[in-house]
């Protein structure tokens, strides 16, 4: 029988000393987290020493801290969160509208994603992509969608930025250029890919900047990230709506910049792809 390990924090709560319910408050928050999470870094979290860690783990069955998050990687790999919404879309009862249904629930999210503290990041990410070197952006399965598109339109006006994909062959030749002036655009969502969070520890430890979009201060990536743009998904439709909308408002924020020099190269972009007939 597959084990579970929030089911087993929450038989053990009660009897759980103030030190242990604090980290396990932490892990049944940020369960998706933990695999990612050395056990200096998780003490660092929680406030918790490693030896503590240790001993909790013990007393909930484990030999030790690793065997303990390798539990919990077999747990979240189980819980496919895209899946796990669609199939709760598709089991649905009643004679709700579908389409009415989704469009209320993103327009309601949308509705709540703006406030003071994505502002101010969207407007550091947009400085920290318009003065860096190169531009990198990078995801994996379906938040790659999102790092595509911030791709494909910031190329309309940038010729500096880079897409990293493992699925695109040429990587290393690309890591191998990265310097502490370079800025990386990273996108990850629930359940986290260790593909992006790979490739976020490189640049991070290669000194360059990091940019999270991201449902979560304490996903993998915003772990690492400089600059946090906290766009969570859609209640019961996992939609991209708010990360779409903030990549979006990254690209406006970036092209006004310089409005003549990106409003020049779009023009010539669109030049260019005539001339090669491009389009119909």
């Amino acid at each position: 029988m597959e084990r579970n390990v929030l089911n087993e924090i929450e038989a053990g709560y009660a009897q759980f000393t103030k030190k242990q319910k604090k980290l396990a408050d932490f892990m049944r928050e940020n369960i998706h987290s933990i695999p990612f999470l050395s056990i200096v870094e998780l003490g660092e979290k929680t406030e918790v020493s490693p030896a503590s860690i240790t001993r909790f783990t013990r007393e909930l069955g484990y030999n030790g801290y690793a065997e303990f998050q390798k539990s919990v990687s077999d747990l979240v790999r189980r819980d496919v969160v895209p899946m796990r919404e669609l199939k709760s879309s598709i089991t649905s009862d009643g004679e709700e509208d579908i389409l009415e249904g989704m469009i209320e629930r993103n327009v309601d999210s949308l509705r709540k994603l703006y406030g003071e503290g994505l502002k101010e990041s969207l407007y550091e990410a947009s400085e920290l992509v318009g003065t860096g070197r190169r531009v990198y952006i990078t995801a994996a399965r379906s938040s790659f969608c999102v790092a595509y598109y911030l791709y494909f339109m910031l190329k309309e006006f940038m010729d500096c930025v880079e897409l990293l994909s493992e699925g695109l062959g040429d990587i290393s030749n690309k890591l191998q250029f990265i310097t502490p002036e370079d800025v990386l655009i990273a996108v990850s969502y629930e359940r986290y890919t260790r593909a992006t969070y790979n490739i976020v520890s490189y640049l991070n430890e290669a000194g360059s900047k990091i940019i999270a979009i991201t449902d979560s201060y304490s996903s993998p990536i915003a772990l690492k990230a400089d600059c946090v743009l906290l766009a969570r998904q859609a209640p019961d439709t996992y939609s991209f709506v708010n990360a779409m909308t903030v990549a979006n408002a990254l690209i406006a924020a970036v092209g006004r910049r310089d409005r003549e020099r990106s409003l020049e190269r779009m023009k010539r972009q669109d030049e260019i792809a005539i001339e090669y007939g491009l389009y119909l």
